[in-house]
Formats: structure tokens, C-alpha cells, sequence
């Protein structure tokens, strides 16, 4: 093998998403924005932040009727009604927020934007005060920290650094308007306001970074195959029963739900490629064989090794057409591609493939056994090939394309 030739093979087995900013360095680049996340992770976030924002939202919701009596035992008389018309405003807005979490499990834009709601409700009713008040605003005992809780409460979530600074200099910015419209905003106290502000928010985001960089080691640690790096075979039907249960509640709301195609894979000859080279290249052969799976199925596509030499792909939104084109483009790349044994001998392999899309008026075992009895027939019928309908075996060739 050339040297131009044994680069290429290099780079096959070490993977790099090309969209990926590669000067960043890959702990920032995790924490930074959830573009790298997967669909999975998205879930387990969206169960922390659920939780939290469940927790701060009560908080909230209490605390709002409760100040009335320090408001009504410390504020002039003529400032009692509207500063109590917009705390009723703030109050059904944060019990808007718990609802919204309460209803929304695994829905991470939904649960993001209640957790902004949630934060920049507080800062709108403090800015409604400014408005209102102006120059009184002093008389408001205990108003003034508002901006400074709500910056600081933004460590308590595992928000990424973009989603925390977008509301954090929301934040800021009401709290320049509000030093503005009071005069203050050129003297040593607004300041003194603002640099706090700005600490407090980098503080903020410093725990954010930590909180994902933690609930992301947490997640590979317990959700990922060490050797390929996709999702292990727990975690995959996790997330597969659950797509389900979405499809099921649609179906109950007399619903079309979106298809759900499943793909099975299985190395062909696995077992003498170990036996004949060494678990070593055996293992390589995984690697790149978890690789060409990457590079041909979407972020959001579900992708685990089932066990040993067999490996699944849920396909969301992709009808079953759709997907035979996938499942031909990674039986060619497969056919094309190779490993290294020890001599320096090129070994080649292939994959047989099964195919079906859950219906939505079966469980996901009946779907489970149909891909596997369609992977049987594949390599019943030859190996290297496709089979995507339950068709008398002397029809099957016709699924090799």
C-alpha cells in the first residue's frame, strides 16, 4: 500500500464532523451551543432542566403573593395598586411557566423557552416598576435586587453558554434602561450595579459550562459504546419506546405521526475476520463501520451497536422509501472500505441490512422482530445486500440494487 493510500485509510478510522469549528477546543465547543448534542442528550437535559425549572418556578410563584404584605406594610399608599396589578401579571405568567413545564417532558425548545419566560418575566415586571415609578423607585424596598437574583439563578440551570448569555444580557440591558431612566446610570452606584451584574453573569456561566461538561461526561459515560462511540443498546430503546409513546399520543389525538424507520445491520463474516487477523483489526473493522454510519445518517437519526457485530439506526420523520437509499449508500461505502491487519494487508468487509418502518398500530417488539427477521433473510440470500418487505426468499434478490 502506497503512503497516499495508507493516509486516506488513517483518516477513515478517526472521526471529525466537518462542521465542526476545529481551533475550539472541544470542551467549550460541547458546552458552547447544543448543535453537537444529540437527540438523546437533548432528552436527558431537557429532563434536568424540567426539574429545576419546576422547582424555581414554585419558588417564584409563592414568593410573588407573599411580598404583597412587605409591599403593603413598607409602600406609600398611592403605589399600592400598581404595583400589585403587575405582580398579578407576573403571577399568572409564572403559573403559565409551570404548566407549560408540566406538560412538556423531553421538550427542550419548549422547556428553553419557558426558563426564559421564567426569568424575564421578574426583570419586565422590575422594568414595568421603572416605567411606572421613575425616580420613586427607591421607595420600592427590596426591588432594587431583582436583576442580581435573576442573573445569579441562571447557574442553577444546565443551560449552554449561548442559551445563558442570551438571557443574561436581556437581563443587563432592562437594568441599563432602569439605571438610565433613574438617573443613575452615570454615578459611582450604577457602576457599582452594572460591574456586579457582569461578574455575577460570568460567574453564571462558568457553572453553566461545568453543569453540561458534567451531565455530557455523566451521559457518554453511561449511554455510549467505548469502542464506536454511538449510543449503546439500552439507551437506544430508551429513546426508541419513547418515540413511540409520541407516536401513540398522536395516534390518540387522531393525528398522522411522523414515520419511524428502523435499519439493522450486521457485519458479514465478522467471525473470521477475528479469528483469521485478531481482535485488534476486528475492532477497527467496528470503528470504521460506526463511521460510515455517521457520515450517512443525520444528527438527529438514532444510532447504537445492538451487540457485537450488529448495530441499529432509527430513522425519525424518514418513511421506509426513503431509507432504502440510505441503507444502499452505506452497503457501497461499506464495499469500499477497509482496515489494516498487522502485515500491512488490506481486509475487507460488508453488511447485510434489514429494514422496516414501525406501524402505528403495533408494539415496538413486533417491529424489533420484523427488522431482525428481514436482517436473517439478507444474509440468507447471499450477504452484502437489503431486504425491505417480507417477500417469498426467491423474490429477495431483487432487494439488492
Amino acid at each position: 500500500m502506497d503512503t497516499s493510500e495508507r493516509r486516506r485509510h488513517q483518516l477513515a478510522i478517526r472521526w471529525k464532523n466537518p462542521w465542526e469549528p476545529q481551533w475550539m477546543p472541544a470542551s467549550l465547543r460541547d458546552t458552547l451551543n447544543n448543535r453537537y448534542h444529540s437527540r438523546d442528550f437533548n432528552y436527558a437535559r431537557s429532563e434536568y432542566l424540567r426539574t429545576r425549572l419546576l422547582v424555581v418556578g414554585l419558588v417564584f410563584t409563592l414568593l410573588a403573593p407573599l411580598w404583597l404584605l412587605v409591599d403593603y406594610l413598607l409602600l406609600p399608599v398611592e403605589l399600592l395598586g400598581e404595583v400589585a396589578l403587575g405582580r398579578l401579571g407576573l403571577m399568572v405568567t409564572l403559573l403559565g411557566v409551570l404548566y407549560t413545564a408540566w406538560k412538556n417532558q423531553n421538550k427542550l425548545n419548549r422547556l428553553r423557552n419557558a426558563l426564559a419566560v421564567l426569568l424575564l418575566a421578574p426583570a419586565i415586571f422590575y422594568g414595568y416598576l421603572v416605567v411606572m415609578f421613575g425616580d420613586q423607585l427607591s421607595s420600592l424596598v427590596g426591588y432594587s435586587f431583582i436583576p442580581l437574583l435573576l442573573i445569579a439563578f441562571l447557574s442553577v440551570f444546565p443551560l449552554t453558554l449561548v442559551e445563558s448569555f442570551g438571557i443574561g444580557l436581556m437581563i443587563f440591558t432592562i437594568q441599563l434602561l432602569a439605571l438610565s431612566i433613574t438617573g443613575q446610570l452615570s454615578t459611582a452606584y450604577g457602576w457599582q450595579d452594572l460591574w456586579l451584574l457582569g461578574t455575577l453573569l460570568a460567574i453564571s456561566l462558568w457553572a453553566n459550562h461545568s453543569q453540561v461538561s458534567a451531565l455530557l461526561r455523566l451521559y457518554r459515560q453511561a449511554s455510549m459504546d467505548s469502542l464506536t462511540g454511538l449510543l449503546n443498546r439500552g439507551i437506544l430503546m430508551k429513546q426508541l419506546e419513547e418515540l413511540c409513546r409520541q407516536r401513540d399520543e398522536l395516534v390518540k389525538d387522531k393525528e398522522t405521526p411522523s414515520p419511524i424507520t428502523l435499519l439493522m445491520f450486521d457485519l458479514d463474516r465478522f467471525k473470521k475476520v477475528n479469528d483469521t487477523y485478531g481482535h485488534s483489526v476486528g475492532d477497527q473493522a467496528l470503528q470504521v463501520f460506526a463511521q460510515i454510519l455517521r457520515s450517512e445518517l443525520r444528527k438527529n437519526d438514532l444510532v447504537a451497536r445492538y451487540g457485537g457485530e450488529e448495530f441499529m439506526a432509527a430513522l425519525p420523520g424518514t418513511p421506509k422509501q426513503d431509507s432504502l437509499d440510505v441503507a444502499e449508500r452505506i452497503r457501497k461505502q461499506c464495499e469500499q472500505a477497509f482496515v489494516l491487519a498487522h502485515d500491512g494487508e488490506k481486509v475487507t468487509f460488508t453488511t447485510s441490512i434489514g429494514i422496516t418502518q414501525i406501524r402505528n398500530d403495533e408494539s415496538l417488539e413486533d417491529a424489533l422482530q420484523r427488522v431482525d427477521s428481514r436482517l436473517y433473510m439478507a444474509k440468507h440470500q447471499g450477504r452484502n445486500r437489503y431486504i425491505d418487505a417480507d417477500l417469498p426468499l426467491d423474490e429477495q434478490d431483487l432487494s439488492h440494487r
